[in-house]
């Protein structure tokens, strides 16, 4: 069975897949051919409005840019998939009027550690697929000639928007990467809507982390996972948090905004963080989040407001229904 990518919100053949799960509400899906659990979301107690929930508004920022330009599976460093923010699940591939969006075609690359590079775009329809499958139109990236194109995470018309750095937890010093790690796992296993009697009793361990340097108030984004390591049939649960570590103990971190997905250890792809930024003239802060299994595309944005973090938008998703 494909899998598909599901965001924040548990919708029309979205709903009751492979996903992520948010706190609060969730939808069960039938069990697959294989078994296994699985999730599906809901904001932190908070559902968007039915409109955006048809794809209708979509709550992109225009200041961030008419569109955001998103590495694939296949696309190596110079080759994307170009996200329209108004789109709809329908209409991914549909390149009318995109001319006029891209302008000048000059474009900022970005790592989740900052600016890496200037570009220029070229779109094209995306290739012809299987019945049943859409895709984004393609995103060709050109530097300066003799120049290499270094990795990147996300790329947005230039000039739109500050990118905010996150550290990975890899460049700590071991003890300071160790303490970390145990205050995330902790706040992880202290989160209120651990109703898994299959991981509930395992603990957790830290993926991937990273801490953002040059704002007043310090966050840190983590990938946490939890196995069942049956030889037949191993299963996961992945735990993605963004906690606000306020003052200087993490006794007084709180955790903003948290999901969770669980299945298949083989099969769990989820949502992986590209890039905290600002948009021109906002001061929110925000973070991209983009899902690529080679399936399906999409992405979304958290936005930090008066000390508590929402989802900002979604994009509609490409991929096989």
């Amino acid at each position: 069975m494909p899998r598909h990518p599901v965001f924040f919100r548990c919708v029309a053949w979205r709903a009751c897949l492979v996903g992520l799960a948010l706190v609060g509400m969730a939808c069960d899906r039938p069990r697959s051919p294989a078994g296994g659990d699985s999730a599906a979301p809901a904001e932190n107690g908070v559902r968007p409005e039915p409109a955006a929930l048809e794809g209708r508004v979509s709550g992109w920022d225009m200041a961030a840019g008419p569109f955001v330009v998103l590495p694939t599976v296949d696309g190596g460093m110079v080759a994307g998939s170009l996200l329209l923010p108004e789109a709809a699940d329908s209409s991914v591939g549909d390149t009318t009027g995109v001319g006029a969006l891209v302008g000048d075609a000059r474009v900022e690359l970005f790592s989740r550690g900052g600016r890496v590079s200037d570009a220029r775009l070229a779109v094209e329809l995306a290739p012809p697929g299987e019945a049943g499958c859409s895709a984004w139109p393609v995103a060709r990236l050109a530097v300066d000639a003799g120049a290499a194109v270094p990795p990147w995470t996300a790329a947005f018309a230039a000039g739109r928007v500050t990118p905010i750095p996150l550290d990975s937890i890899e460049g700590l010093a071991p003890r300071d990467s160790a303490r970390l790690a145990a205050d995330l796992t902790r706040l992880a296993s202290r989160l209120p809507d651990d109703t898994s009697a299959t991981f509930r009793a395992l603990p957790f361990v830290v993926l991937r982390a990273w801490r953002s340097r040059g704002v007043d108030s310090t966050f840190v984004v983590a990938l946490l996972a939890r196995r069942l390591n049956q030889e037949d049939d191993p299963k996961e649960e992945r735990l993605v948090l963004v906690v606000d570590a306020l003052g200087n103990t993490a006794a007084t971190w709180r955790v903003g905004w948290h999901e969770r997905a669980s299945g298949h250890e083989e099969e769990l792809v989820v949502a992986e963080p590209l890039l905290a930024f600002r948009a021109t003239g906002s001061p929110d802060v925000r973070l991209l989040f983009g899902r690529d299994d080679g399936v399906a595309l999409g992405a979304a944005v958290l936005a930090r407001r008066e000390g508590a973090w929402r989802v900002l938008w979604e994009s509609a998703i490409a991929g096989c229904g």
